[in-house]
């Protein structure tokens, strides 16, 4: 029985194997494998494909219909376990027979084994290599192509230096002084005319007229323009007799329309 997160071994060391030496051809193997004349460093992602269907490098159309001899069909079997080499190990008391039977897989495990199909809606993922020609990596840039590739120097602040207070304070090229525009650019340099019925806004200030400065204001409207005349907020806010009942209440009678209002609805 394996008791799991000891650092014992799954199965136990011989004493012969811990004194083993390394032999020559061990040592040959033990050698990383040298790298191909045609490795390429820094290769493009793409050639990389991590969960896409693309293959990672392209398959020459020979590879696709050659057929393996008999020799690379039988190194591409899968080594099978001898039941007489697994009975006769020293750790084979941890096996028993029952183990080395092949269990054969149940239909759920078949179900799921079977691959999900592509959605119909599924775009396969588009080349994203950009061929460089031969010509373009080996051309040479002409002297005017790295002078203009040089980034432009700007003056530092936000104005130009001014030679003279008559000249703007960005320069002007002579061609854009002697330019004489075409009748196309005045027409549109014109402004918009306004609407027929476009009213400008009021002047501010305006005279007043004769008839409103002799006007005589009438008593009703001397009356209007007084303010209202309000009662202080502590006598407003009480009233003594609020709970008091008057006289003619307490006297009246209700009308048969009040006595039917209110009765309540019957629901």
């Amino acid at each position: 029985k394996l008791f799991w997160g000891n650092q014992d071994p799954i199965c136990p060391i011989a004493q012969i194997t811990l004194k083993a030496q390394l032999t020559k051809r061990l040592e040959d193997l033990a050698h990383p494998k040298e790298v191909s004349h045609r490795y390429v460093p820094n290769r493009a992602q793409y050639y990389y494909s991590c969960g896409r269907e693309s293959v990672i490098w392209e398959i020459p159309s020979p590879a696709l219909f050659s057929q393996p001899s008999k020799r690379i069909q039988k190194l591409a079997l899968p080594n099978r376990f001898k039941k007489e080499y697994l009975i006769k190990r020293p750790y084979s008391d941890y096996l028993t027979r029952d183990s080395l039977q092949i269990s054969y897989p149940s239909a759920r495990i078949l179900q799921l084994s079977i691959p999900k199909a592509t959605n119909p809606n599924y775009v396969p993922p588009k080349r994203i290599e950009t061929k460089i020609s031969v010509p373009a990596l080996t051309a040479v840039a002409t002297p005017r192509t790295v002078d203009l590739a040089h980034p432009r120097i700007k003056i530092e602040g936000l104005c130009f230096e001014r030679e003279r207070s008559e000249l703007p304070i960005r320069p002007i090229s002579r061609a854009a002084l002697l330019y004489k525009p075409s009748p196309r650019i005045i027409a549109l340099a014109k402004a918009r005319p306004l609407h027929q019925d476009y009213l400008p806004d009021r002047d501010a200030h305006w005279p007043v007229s004769y008839a409103a400065i002799r006007c005589k204001i009438s008593p009703r409207i001397q009356e209007l323009a007084n303010p209202n005349t309000r009662s202080p907020v502590h006598i407003i806010y009480y009233d003594p007799d609020v709970f008091k009942v008057k006289p003619a209440a307490l006297k009246t009678q209700c009308s048969p329309r009040i006595h039917e209002l209110a009765e309540p609805l019957v629901r």
